[in-house]
């Protein structure tokens, strides 16, 4: 059991933070795909907040959504901030098939 070697979960903890960074920034590069599509679409209900979803994420490609969460105006969940920047993706023509399974920094369609 790792919990019983202190130095296997913090080998654990560093993969798992660099795991994230790596989706962070793959997700940054799908944003600003989606943005420059969104850009070109009429306005929508949506759209404004989506495009405000990608540009934090493509400002902030190492943080975790937890953080881009917090860090929305207004605040929100790590969880209602994946699901916000899956829609936008999605809304800019980026298909689930396109990135990660959904982790800590990561997400699915």
């Amino acid at each position: 059991m790792s919990t019983n070697n202190p130095r296997l979960v913090a080998v654990g903890s560093e993969a798992n933070r660099q795991r994230a960074i790596q989706a962070g920034r793959t997700q940054a590069v799908l944003a600003r795909i989606a943005l420059s599509a969104l850009h070109a679409q009429r306005p929508s209900a949506h759209r404004d907040r989506w495009i405000t979803a990608l540009q934090h994420r493509i400002s902030n490609p190492d943080a975790t959504l937890a953080e881009l969460g917090h860090t929305m105006t207004p605040a929100m969940t790590k969880h209602g901030y994946a699901a916000l920047l899956r829609r936008a993706l999605r809304g800019g023509g980026i298909a689930a098939e396109d990135g990660p399974d959904e982790a800590e920094g990561s997400w699915r369609g």
